[in-house]
Formats: C-alpha cells, sequence, structure tokens
C-alpha cells in the first residue's frame, strides 16, 4: 500500500465516523452520589453531533531532561493541550471524532519543544443482536524525547508521524456459550527529521488476530487466542523485516461485583527475514485484574510480558512488566492515585547481553474546584539499573495541572 493510498484510507475512516453520525447525540450518564465519578462536561450540539470541547495545562519540572547517569540536565516545562471531540448516535450505532494538541515548551532546553497531535475517529455499530463492528481510525503527529530511544544522538527530538486503521468484528450474543473476535489493523510509522539516525526505524505493521470465548458460568469465559503481526521496514537495506505469532489462552471472569479481570497465558515468536538476526521463541501473557473493595475506591493489577522492537541496540526487547495502581475518591471532588510499577528489558541478539531493570512510583491528586475546573498535582520518580553502567539513571518529575471544560 503507497503512503498516498494509506493517508486516504485513514482519512476515509475519519471522514466516515463523523458522516455516518445521523441522529441525537446520546447523554452520558450522570455520577451516583458518593461514587467520586466527575460531573460529565458540558456539550455544544453541532447538528446531529454534540462537541465537547476543553483544555488542559500544566508546569512542571524535570531534573533529569536526558536521562543520564550523570551531568544531568534539568528544566521547567509547559504543555498545553487544547482538545475537542464529538459524539453522536444513530439507532443502535456509535460514533465519535477528536482532535487533540499538546504544545510543550522547555524553558532551558529550547530544542526539546514540541507541538505533537492526534487526529482519531471511531464507529461502533451493531448489525444485529449477534454480530457488531468496531472501526478506528487515527492519525498521530509524535516525537521520541531525547534519552526515550537507543537511535543515535541528536540535537533534536526525532518526530514521526503515526497513522492507521483497525477494526474488530465480533459474532455472538451477549451471555451465549460461545462469541468471537476478529481483529486487524494496519499502521504505518515515518520519521520526519534526522534522517542520518531515524530512516532506519521507518516501517509497516499488519496485524490479524481472533479471539474465541467459551461461556463455563455465569460470569466466566474461557479463551483462546491467536495473532500474526508482520512487521515490514521501508529502508530496503533493513535486515528488521519479522513476522511474529502469538498464541494465548485464559479466562475472562467477572466473580462479584467488586472483582473482574483477565489473564492469558501462552507463547509468542519472532522470526526475521534476514539469515544474520536471531529468531526468538518465549513465553508470554497479559494479566489485568481490578478489584473494587469499596465503590469509591478501586485497585488495578496488571502484568504482561511481550517481545517488541529494538530501538537501537539488539534484535528485539523482551519485556515484562508487573504494574499496580490505587485510584480512591475521598469525596465528590477530591481523589487520588498512587501507582508502582517494574519492567524488566532482555535485549536479544548475537553478542547482545544488556538488560535493564526500571522502577517507577508515583501519586496524583486532582480536585474539582466547579464542575468545569479541574486542579490536579503529581510527582513520579523513575529509576533505571542495567547491566551497562552507563545507561543507568535517576529521575523526578513534578507536575501542576489545571483542567477545563464546558
Amino acid at each position: 500500500m503507497t503512503k498516498l493510498s494509506m493517508r486516504q484510507t485513514i482519512f476515509a475512516g475519519l471522514a466516515a465516523a463523523a458522516f455516518f453520525a445521523a441522529g441525537p447525540a446520546f447523554a452520558q450518564g450522570q455520577p451516583s452520589e458518593g461514587s467520586g465519578e466527575r460531573t460529565p462536561p458540558g456539550g455544544i450540539p453541532v447538528g446531529p453531533l454534540t462537541a465537547y470541547p476543553g483544555i488542559d495545562l500544566a508546569h512542571g519540572y524535570d531534573d533529569n531532561l536526558f536521562l543520564r547517569p550523570n551531568n544531568q540536565s534539568t528544566s521547567s516545562y509547559t504543555v498545553v493541550s487544547p482538545y475537542v471531540r464529538a459524539e453522536a448516535k444513530t439507532g443502535p450505532h456509535k460514533f465519535d471524532i477528536g482532535l487533540r494538541i499538546d504544545d510543550g515548551r522547555y524553558h532551558s532546553s529550547a530544542a526539546d519543544s514540541y507541538t505533537d497531535y492526534a487526529l482519531i475517529g471511531n464507529g461502533d455499530m451493531v448489525f444485529s443482536g449477534r454480530a457488531g463492528l468496531r472501526l478506528r481510525a487515527e492519525y498521530r503527529q509524535g516525537h521520541d524525547a531525547r534519552g526515550t530511544t537507543d537511535a543515535a544522538g541528536t540535537a533534536t527530538p526525532n518526530q514521526y508521524e503515526n497513522y492507521g486503521i483497525g477494526g474488530v468484528f465480533r459474532y455472538g450474543a451477549a451471555g451465549a456459550q460461545g462469541r468471537i473476535e476478529i481483529d486487524s489493523s494496519a499502521f504505518r510509522r515515518r520519521y520526519t527529521n534526522n534522517a542520518t539516525s531515524t530512516t532506519g526505524f521507518n516501517r509497516d505493521t499488519t496485524q490479524l488476530g481472533g479471539t474465541f470465548f467459551w461461556r463455563v458460568m455465569p460470569r466466566t469465559e474461557l479463551l483462546a487466542q491467536v495473532g500474526h503481526t508482520n512487521i515490514d521496514y521501508s529502508l530496503g537495506t533493513s535486515t528488521q523485516d519479522s513476522t511474529e505469532n502469538r498464541y494465548l489462552a485464559g479466562v475472562k471472569w467477572e466473580a462479584t461485583a467488586a472483582t473482574t479481570g483477565t489473564a492469558k497465558f501462552g507463547w509468542q515468536s519472532k522470526k526475521f527475514d534476514a539469515a544474520g538476526r536471531q529468531d526468538l521463541s518465549t513465553s508470554s501473557w497479559d494479566v489485568g485484574v481490578r478489584w473494587s473493595p469499596l465503590t469509591y475506591s478501586v485497585f488495578d493489577f496488571v502484568s504482561s510480558k511481550q517481545a517488541s522492537e529494538s530501538t537501537g541496540v539488539g534484535d528485539a526487547i523482551i519485556g515484562k512488566n508487573y504494574g499496580v495502581t490505587w485510584s480512591h475518591a475521598w469525596s465528590s471532588r477530591l481523589r487520588t492515585q498512587a501507582l508502582a510499577s517494574f519492567r524488566n528489558d532482555a535485549f536479544t541478539g548475537a553478542g547482545v547481553t544488556r538488560k535493564d531493570d526500571t522502577t517507577s512510583f508515583g501519586l496524583k491528586v486532582a480536585y474539582d474546584f466547579r464542575r468545569w475546573l479541574r486542579l490536579g498535582a503529581e510527582v513520579t520518580h523513575t529509576e533505571r539499573d542495567s547491566n551497562d553502567s552507563t545507561l543507568n539513571y535517576k529521575r523526578n518529575l513534578l507536575l501542576f495541572t489545571v483542567g477545563a471544560t464546558l
């Protein structure tokens, strides 16, 4: 698929999300008393759509801008993020389209300032009580902050465009003993600056997969999942082209009103087209559990293991991640969130022995000063311990936020 045809596909998908949004806009539900949920923002009727504009402002301080073990660079920074999301419903179908801009300014390192944006459209179509289709098209302009990848050093962050389209077709009524989901996507990433160090990272990724669910109890389903991914690098001399296969089996449950979760375990393989690269075959898993001991207090536990693309070192990265988040509403206006995570990255490839352990802790506080005005603060500490001591670092981020809607 050419670059032009890919873009045409994406924007056709985004346009379809808006075009098919005929009929009255649907209202969001109101929070229950004492639940700690935020009151929905006000919307602006625009024909069959309802638009929800807003803006987020953030000012913070970063004490290790480039993730160095010593001689750290520090800077305060400001991010202004206007956004708008339009929603609508026609019959059983729901559609939305949104645009968000993130403009970040580093006051002691102007070269690292950026302007990112994302345009995303979603469609959820219900054909019958058994069949439905979810579509998503997106176009993003983003950047890799300096120090966050293993690419060669540059004077400015590497900027990229990431765009594509994906969907999930589902067949099987809610509550049926058996149901199936088929998912597919195609995405393209193209770097737009620092060509000497970024051209080799341009790639197209296509994916096809399916999941079969079998209900064994009223609130418990067994599942079997298979996925195939093809990764094609655009540079003709690249040796990183590969195909991946992933096979998982597990369970999805809602044991009680307080506990829900999904746990999948299995195997992943990655085979490179080039003989000089090292193929891999490893265990893989995805686990997510939510425990709500109280309606206003929620714990989320996640763990995963999966191979990802190299960012400049070795052939691939096998990452294991573990995390927990505690979200608590102290009142209808005051909420906190405590986060902790641990990640182990093992780099694969001939002669490559690098291993990184990254630990992160954070605390966020949000206060609804008015229905339309939210104040917040957050602090995060991150530390990487690598068997290559030149890659160790410690980083502290402090951030103050203001969010406003209608």
